[in-house]
């Protein structure tokens, strides 16, 4: 089991060297983020979340409506293809408590369960499959399952 989260970084030495809240362009991530969860057609979703700046995968099957990516780190998340991800899911690369940033990354054919959330640092391995409502704090594995609060890999 490879529960080795990646590595955070300071969020504040993260947000010096790439500018997150330069204008105009963190203004506009932050009116895309609440229009994309609730536009209907999931391909233009996935096409407004690239240009948000989310690496997503041109053969991503699905992205459920109501699902928040996170807004000021989208750059590092990463979603590969065949991956489906689940209505009202939850991803977000950064931690307030910790003041941190770590990228996430959802691999090939995993699949995100309704209402699940995926944390900073984590890598969800291939052909994955993540319950609804889990809460995925570490790593998992390439054909596993996770399911829980917090997310345990079966």
């Amino acid at each position: 089991m490879n529960n080795n989260k990646t590595e955070s970084i300071s969020r504040t030495e993260y947000e010096a060297k790439k500018g997150t809240y330069d204008q105009p362009f963190y203004a506009f991530r932050k009116i895309l983020s609440r229009i994309i969860p609730i536009f209907p057609g999931w391909r233009i979703r996935k096409k407004m979340y690239r240009i948000m700046g989310v690496n997503i995968h041109s053969k991503t099957k699905f992205i459920g409506l109501d699902t928040y990516i996170d807004d000021l780190f989208p750059e590092l998340i990463t979603i590969d293809e065949d991956v489906v991800i689940a209505l009202r899911t939850t991803i977000i690369a950064h931690d307030d408590a910790s003041h941190t940033v770590a990228p996430i990354h959802i691999k090939k054919g995993a699949f995100i369960g309704t209402g699940a959330i995926i944390l900073p640092g984590v890598s969800i391995g291939e052909n994955a499959i993540i319950a609804a409502g889990a809460v995925v704090t570490k790593n998992i594995d390439d054909n596993s399952k996770a399911m829980g609060v917090p997310a345990i890999q079966k």
